[in-house]
């Protein structure tokens, strides 16, 4: 299970506050695939003015701060079973559940999409991605995806640098508000523990080289991921 949290940087001098638990399990099957199965819980802090791709195509009402429980999305991803692939991939649909809690809050509603995840690995480079698009009530159209590249180092055993954030395109939005574009870094440490378990934590720092009118213009990026 993953429990991925977001600070988003400030926008108009004030901050904004994602946090994102994201369960993910892996059900084998005897038909030549695995089944992955995928939640993303979204919890937010959104200030009045306050865009957030991720949750919708607007802009955030009321006033002060608005905290809560945003729509949540499922992913199912088919990955076959196919010894000495050097990539992992897998394929599925998407759905979103109408689960805010207050309007501000508000993301995709009821939806559907699709998305797709591929990983591998060359010596001590690990990368992948996970892309998506999704549709959803109130005119929401979004593509995303997700680079994930991870360079494993040798200091203090088990630790990386690299890049882990979500870029998403907009299609209702003006061409000028249409993209957020994350770029930074994010580094963290895997610790292995005696039970069989594992532990890994990361922080990450990065600037919008692109963002809608009220969106964040940085991010920092904090996750804890617990591996059973």
């Amino acid at each position: 299970m993953t429990d991925n949290t977001i600070a988003l940087g400030s926008a108009d001098g004030k901050a904004g506050y994602g946090f994102q638990v994201q369960p993910v399990y892996s059900i084998p099957t005897a038909m030549g695939f695995n089944f992955i199965a995928r939640g993303i819980v979204p919890i937010s802090g959104v200030h009045s003015g306050a865009a957030f791709p991720k949750l919708g195509p607007g802009l955030v009402g009321g006033t002060g701060y608005t905290w809560g429980l945003s729509d949540i999305m499922l992913q199912g991803f088919f990955v076959p079973q196919i010894e000495g692939l050097p990539i992992k991939f897998g394929v599925g649909p998407q759905i979103s559940l109408r689960s805010r809690t207050d309007s501000a809050l508000g993301g995709p509603g009821w939806g559907a999409g699709a998305a797709a995840v591929a990983f591998g690995f060359v010596g001590d480079l690990s990368y992948g991605a996970i892309l998506g698009h999704h549709w959803g009530q109130d005119n929401f159209n979004l593509s995303t995806i997700q680079p994930i590249v991870y360079y494993n180092t040798k200091l203090f055993g088990g630790s990386y640098i690299g890049y882990n954030n979500s870029i998403t395109y907009n299609w209702t939005a003006d061409s000028s508000d249409a993209w957020q574009v994350p770029v930074g870094l994010t580094v963290g440490k895997t610790f292995a523990l005696d039970n069989g378990m594992a532990i890994d934590a990361s922080l990450g720092g990065y600037g919008l080289a692109a963002h809608p009118k009220g969106g964040a213009d940085a991010q920092v990026k904090f996750g804890i991921s617990v591996f059973f």
